[in-house]
């Protein structure tokens, strides 16, 4: 019976994630604003905005942080408080890079966002300028998300050369008829010329592809509950390492072990696995790949499918997601309802 529960659990679970999937793919567009306010106004005046966000300094910082940008919080705060923000039109399909807000009172961060609204949003633009690069901000004005826009590089600034002076020139004395010495006119100068303030000019800024914030890899480790579907119960750890090639395509090793709690004909096994795990968005992945499962019985190649579910996304970790997972061995696929197994885990990345 607690095996049969079990396998309920799993399939219910692998129900909710596929129900799931549509209303993740298109929560990546924005549709509209004030729903998920970092801060919930009606007619914000851009004098309003730097005490409201020094108010709210604790969650500022954190957001910026959860986005992986610590560096950019102070300066940040420096600009508004150097000058009022200026107001701007974000267009529909204007992307944005990520977006801070608060759910439930608690600060999230979003990414790869984009304006799908029927049309433009009035919001106050703030553009820091940190390490030679100009960081775009806006924050809507019905609900303060501060949200990254765009990323430039500066070029270094090159001074006018200074004009030399023009030589100065004496105008000769005048000749005198009288026997009496000579008295000297003054001597009259032609101004020099007044060197021209040196102009700095305008820097053309180039646009610059942002630099990638996600870690390159990750410790791994699994924990979780397995079932065989002709009844055996399994309690499952694996611990590996994972490398992101991108922000979507991650490649994971993982040892562990499968540890029999229930079934008279089966036993525990040794596995070594090696997944690709794809996100085609944030909130959502796929995964596949192949493994070993190796007991005193026999050793078995199975081929393992996974979907799953981020629960957390911050540059610090460690992150939590749930998986589910199915395997089989290559020679049994025929009788996955009698060798088939199924897993329910969570999956740390530290």
């Amino acid at each position: 019976m607690k095996t049969k529960k079990i396998v309920f659990a799993l399939i219910g679970f692998s129900l909710f994630l596929t129900w799931g999937i549509q209303p993740l793919e298109a929560g990546t567009p924005i549709k509209k604003l004030g729903t998920a306010p970092f801060f919930k106004a009606k007619a914000l005046k851009a004098d309003q905005v730097l005490p409201i966000l020094t108010r709210l300094k604790k969650d500022v910082r954190l957001g910026f942080s959860q986005a992986g940008a610590d560096a950019l919080y102070e300066p940040f705060m420096k600009q508004l408080q150097a000058q009022k923000p200026e107001t701007v039109s974000i267009q529909p399909g204007q992307t944005l890079q990520w977006m801070i807000y608060k759910k439930k009172g608690k600060v999230r961060i979003t990414k790869d966002r984009i304006w799908a609204g029927k049309a433009p949003f009035e919001a106050y633009r703030v553009v820091v300028r940190h390490n030679d690069h100009d960081y775009d901000f806006i924050l809507p004005k019905i609900c303060l998300n501060i949200s990254l826009k765009e990323v430039v590089k500066v070029p270094a600034l090159t001074m006018a050369p200074k004009p030399s002076e023009a030589p100065k020139t004496v105008a000769p004395s005048a000749p005198t008829v009288s026997q009496a010495p000579p008295v000297k006119e003054p001597e009259t100068k032609t101004p020099a010329a007044a060197a021209p303030s040196a102009v700095t000019p305008v820097p053309a800024r180039e646009p610059e592809k942002p630099k990638a914030e996600a870690k390159k890899g990750s410790f791994v480790v699994d924990i979780g509950l397995m079932a065989r579907i002709d009844p055996s119960s399994f309690g499952l750890a694996r611990l590996g390492y994972r490398y992101n090639f991108t922000d979507q395509l991650a490649l994971t090793g993982l040892v562990g072990a499968a540890l029999l709690f229930d079934g008279e004909d089966d036993h525990p096994a040794f596995l070594a696995d090696l997944l690709f795990t794809y996100y085609p968005v944030t909130k959502f992945f796929l995964g596949a790949g192949v493994g070993l499962w190796s007991s005193s019985q026999d050793s078995k190649a199975d081929l393992i499918l996974e979907i799953g579910l981020p629960l957390t996304n911050s540059h610090r970790g460690p992150n939590f997601e749930l998986f589910l997972e199915g395997r089989s061995a290559f020679d049994q696929m025929g009788d996955y309802d009698k060798y088939g197994r199924a897993a329910l885990g969570l999956r740390i990345l530290f």
